[in-house]
């Protein structure tokens, strides 16, 4: 059998675009699961996420995640509970004559090589002082990010004079900037570690809106939260933490609440199987890969984590195409 081709692509769009950036999340996930022989394990018939653990020799809650997104891939399929092989698997990532999992370990032994191979381009010339590091890199990024989607949300969630606002982990301040050029008798507070906020102030100042929010220092596990606030806005915080370390969180955060004030969890969104959409679902696995705990929840977990942390009144909007989506609430 002739080797296939590689077929490229143009990048056209924003969407091709982010899917190019993305593409290593598809790629390791699936060389994970070969390295840990999922697709021989399952070629014998299907089987749960704890029965495959028990199998390879894996962490049950984090295999599952895995295993979610290789069916949002279709190289599984789920029924109930149980995973089972799609016929591209069986035929091609099991082990049996037809089998291609050697030349694709191969590309991520060369995974290394390819880390390194913007030392090559440079010639070996160190990056200047100029250039972003992580932390600004990943504060930007969400800027990047929020933009449009802050322009939704200043709209869904308007805020009355003299309302005191908190944006959890506000990060690069872009939605608490939306706030307050849109309701400017608001009092917005963004809270977050001095190492993000150095970055925001930055942005702020590039921006020429560094007057309108106030930036307040600390650790949102361990620092008080100030308050108390009529409204708190959390986003994308989540599914940095397992679900036990969101509930502590909504409980300091309810404590920080003036009565009757409201909260808003934003979120990338699973659908109740847990592998769609596939934004969400690989997502999840960049989680476990990034954090220790951490992963994407579904609309019903965290309206859970509200209802069992004491909040009221739970109303979820409908996700974005991106299954980004908010669930609110009052206490």
């Amino acid at each position: 059998m002739r080797e296939p081709g590689v077929r490229m692509f143009p990048v056209k769009s924003l969407e091709s675009l982010m899917q190019t950036g993305h593409g290593y999340q598809r790629s390791m996930t699936l060389f994970v699961a070969l390295r840990v022989d999922v697709f021989t394990a399952l070629s014998g018939g299907a089987k749960d996420a704890r029965e495959l653990a028990r199998m390879v020799r894996a962490d049950p809650r984090n295999l599952a995640i895995l295993l979610n997104a290789l069916v949002a891939m279709g190289l599984l399929v789920k029924k109930g509970a149980k995973y089972l092989n799609a016929k591209v698997s069986d035929d091609f990532l099991a082990a049996g004559p037809r089998s291609k999992r050697s030349i694709l370990l191969h590309h991520l032994d060369c995974w290394p090589d390819w880390a390194a191979l913007e030392g090559k381009i440079r010639g070996g010339r160190k990056k200047g002082p100029e250039e972003s590091g992580y932390q600004e890199n990943f504060i930007r990024g969400m800027e990047d990010n929020s933009r449009e989607r802050a322009v939704f949300v200043a709209e869904r969630f308007p805020l009355r004079a003299g309302e005191r606002v908190l944006d959890l982990g506000g990060g690069p301040g872009t939605y608490a900037v939306e706030w307050a050029k849109r309701y400017p008798g608001a009092e917005i507070t963004v809270f977050d570690t001095p190492e993000t906020l150095r970055v925001t102030r930055k942005i702020l100042k590039e921006k020429g809106v560094y007057r309108l929010i106030r930036l307040s220092e600390g650790d949102f596990q361990s620092d008080p939260l100030g308050g108390p606030f009529e409204f708190i806005w959390i986003s994308q915080i989540f599914h940095a933490y397992s679900e036990k370390d969101c509930q502590t969180l909504l409980r300091k955060v309810r404590s920080a609440m003036a009565p009757g004030g409201r909260v808003a969890v934003q979120e990338f969104l699973l659908k109740e199987s847990k592998t769609a959409p596939p934004g969400p679902a690989f997502f999840s696995v960049h989680m476990v890969a990034v954090t220790e705990g951490g992963r994407a929840y579904s609309t019903n977990e965290i309206a859970s984590m509200l209802k069992t942390t004491g909040f009221k009144k739970i109303i979820a909007d409908k996700p974005d195409p991106r299954g980004v989506g908010i669930v609110a609430a009052r206490v």
